[in-house]
């Protein structure tokens, strides 16, 4: 089971070496998507799961287990694209 995982920055190129590394070892490259993917699939604005990575829980939120929640989904979408194996993931929460 191969799955490398790239974390980025803004102008590291990080996406073009995913994208060439991927065709080199033909794996298969995702990001964003599963993003997308987690928002379509619970229902849950994409604003929200960004702001889940990157912000500290609110005030309400520690109650409501938003953070845990949100990140989950994340990981479940993340999750059922590793079982397929060869994969290289950019971008955020690849860890």
């Amino acid at each position: 089971m191969g799955v490398i995982t790239i974390s980025r920055g803004s102008y590291s190129m990080g996406k073009e070496i995913a994208e060439k590394l991927a065709k080199k070892l033909d794996y298969n490259c995702i990001s964003r998507e599963i993003l997308l993917k987690a928002s379509e699939q619970f229902n849950v604005k994409e604003a929200k799961l960004i702001r889940a990575l990157h912000d500290a829980p609110s005030f309400f939120d520690r109650f409501k287990y938003g953070k845990e929640k949100f990140s989950a989904f994340i990981h479940e979408v993340f999750l059922g694209h590793i079982r397929k194996d060869n994969v290289i993931y950019h971008g955020l929460a690849g860890h």
